[in-house]
Formats: structure tokens, sequence, C-alpha cells
């Protein structure tokens, strides 16, 4: 999620609306209005209005004209291409941080799979997809490569949006939470092609988790 003031109230507006479209409490597809808006949130319009525009920025949401503002629509397509891209960027990320990695950069994971165990005895998905979300931030983070630090960093609102789809899949979030232990590992052992062969897995088993998602909901609808 990016980095907002919660400070003031139309950041706290901001953050309450990419929870709800990231958790899928507001559903892909699903039109916004800053009437309804401002009235379920108990704000004026004008934080309302503020937010949305950021929400557009981030690519969550589309304005539609005459119509209004409507949630994003997550196709089979568009998880294929996302994933796609996450599976070259964060297989070059472990590769590199295989090569480069410190006993803080290793602490730091642990401490993050540490609390998305957590997570997932509580049965919180939502907490889960923000930790796991972290967890690949942090890899692109401390790979060293800035530029690939910054393209994950304008991915991130659509991996967010599809992540939560993929670890409310029964039984994925073990195994994602297993997946990580294997690629810290690999980079622990500074084995480069390891870690990058594991997040590749890794990715293209969230990806297909996340289809099974996109598909039924689809489906019910």
């Amino acid at each position: 999620m990016p980095v907002e003031n919660s400070s003031s109230k139309p950041n706290s507006v901001f953050d309450h609306l990419w929870n709800a479209i990231v958790s899928g409490e507001i559903a892909s597809g699903e039109m916004l209005t800053e009437r309804s808006l401002a009235k379920s949130l108990g704000v004026s319009r004008t934080p309302i209005r503020e937010s949305l525009r950021k929400l557009e920025k981030y690519g969550l949401v589309k304005h539609e004209p005459n119509k209004g503002v409507r949630v994003i629509t997550v196709s089979i397509d568009s998880v294929k291409q996302l994933y796609e891209v996450r599976e070259l960027l964060e297989g070059l990320g472990a590769n590199a941080l295989a090569r480069r990695a410190t006993e803080n950069d290793i602490e730091i994971l642990e401490n993050i799979i540490h609390e998305a165990e957590k997570a997932a005895n509580e049965n919180d998905i939502g907490k889960l997809s923000k930790i796991n979300s972290s967890f690949h931030q942090e890899l692109a983070k401390r790979s060293g490569n800035q530029y690939l630090e910054s393209i994950m960093e304008t991915l991130q609102s659509h991996i967010s949006l599809v992540m939560s789809k993929s670890l409310s899949q029964s039984g994925r979030p073990t195994k994602n939470i297993k997946e990580h232990w294997m690629i810290l590992e690999a980079i622990k052992q500074g084995d480069p092609m390891l870690a990058e062969s594991i997040t590749k897995y890794h990715v293209r088993k969230a990806m297909a988790n996340a289809i099974k998602k996109v598909s039924s909901t689809t489906q019910e609808e």
C-alpha cells in the first residue's frame, strides 16, 4: 500500500477505500459515488473526491464519463499479464538478493514470515495479504536494484488487489508461507539461481490460485 499520512482526514478516507477495494469488500466493477461514500463514511464529499483521484492514479478505479467512478475489473487475462511480469521481476530480485544479502536482510525477512504465520493462524486474510506484500516489497528493496524497486512500487496496487484473491483460496496461506521460507533459505545459502527458480515457482502458484478465484467469482456472477 502507498505510504500516506494517516493523521489527516482525507488520507484516512483514502486508506479505508484502498483497503476495502484490495480486500474485496468493495467488489471489482462496483460503481462508486461521492454521495453514497460520504454518507457511509460520515465525511464531506471533498475527502471522498480527493481519495478517488488518488485511487485512479494508482489504477484501482477508473472514471467513466457521464457515469462516475468504477472499481477496475480483475479479469483472467489481466491476472496472467500481471503475474508474468511479477515472475520475471521478482525472480530477478531474488537472484540479486542472494548475491548480496546481509544478516540484517535475512532477519527482517524472517520476522515478516513469522508475522505471516501468526496472521494465517488467526485466519486474517486481509492482514496476511498486507504482510505478504511486505515480504515481496522487501525482496525488491533489498535486491540493490533501484529500478526494480521502483517498478514494483508502481505495480503494487494491482499486486495487492490480486494477491488477496490468491490467498483466499483454501490451503493457499500455508503453502504460500512455506514457499517464502524456501525462497529465504535459498537466499541464506547464497544460491542466486535457486532463489530465482523458487521465486518464479512461487509466483506461478500464486497466479494459478488467483485465476481460480477470479474464475469462480465470474461464474457466480
